[in-house]
């Protein structure tokens, strides 16, 4: 059962993965995609970078619920980003827009989509 969600868990960074490169493609923004990952295997499943310089995270949860510690790659990302960074967030499998803290916000999958 473990092995089941860790292989939906990978599906769905995918799809989201997808999509961000459907939005990204639609948008006038110049965009960058990345995956992030440190020594310590803090990782941000997509991380997009603009023609400036300004970096937001996107972290992908299979789960209903969301925790401090989700945030953990966010982060990092953050730390190592200094000022560049803007927002992180972690999509989840909920309806509620949840803040963790400054320019950190877990929220709904729909949101991809509006």
């Amino acid at each position: 059962m473990k092995a089941d969600r860790g292989v939906f868990g990978a599906l769905l960074e995918s799809f989201v993965f997808a999509e961000v490169l459907k939005l990204m493609d639609a948008s006038d923004l110049r965009l960058a995609s990345y995956h992030f990952r440190d020594q310590p295997m803090h990782e941000v499943d997509v991380v997009l970078e603009r023609d400036d310089g300004i970096i937001v995270g996107i972290e992908v949860k299979a789960s209903a619920t969301v925790k401090s510690s989700d945030f953990a790659g966010l982060r990092t990302l953050a730390e190592a980003c200094k000022e560049h960074f803007a927002y992180g967030v972690v999509l989840y499998d909920s309806t509620d827009l949840v803040p963790f803290g400054d320019r950190l916000v877990a929220a709904p999958l729909s949101a991809l989509w509006g």
